[in-house]
């Protein structure tokens, strides 16, 4: 069986884990909900205060909350 190496934790999964594939970028199951976060195109909108109403159906809602608020209490935001 082939197993893929995950990009963002290295972990070696089987094809039935892989979330997402494009190019040399292979995402597993656990990662997914943080590299789709991260990669959101609401993401520079949200940190600035507006809420995209397709954000209210995003299964991902919560840890993208929490994402936003770890950047605005970083110095760097």
């Amino acid at each position: 069986m082939k197993l893929f190496k995950c990009s963002l934790c290295g972990f070696e999964v089987p094809f039935s884990e892989v979330i997402y594939i494009k190019g040399n970028v292979v995402i597993c199951r656990r990662c997914f909900p943080t590299y789709y976060v991260k990669n959101c195109i609401f993401l520079r909108r949200r940190l600035i205060g507006e809420n995209p109403q397709a954000c209210s159906f995003c299964q991902y809602r919560k840890n993208c909350d929490s994402y936003i608020a770890s950047l605005k209490g970083s110095p760097e935001a």
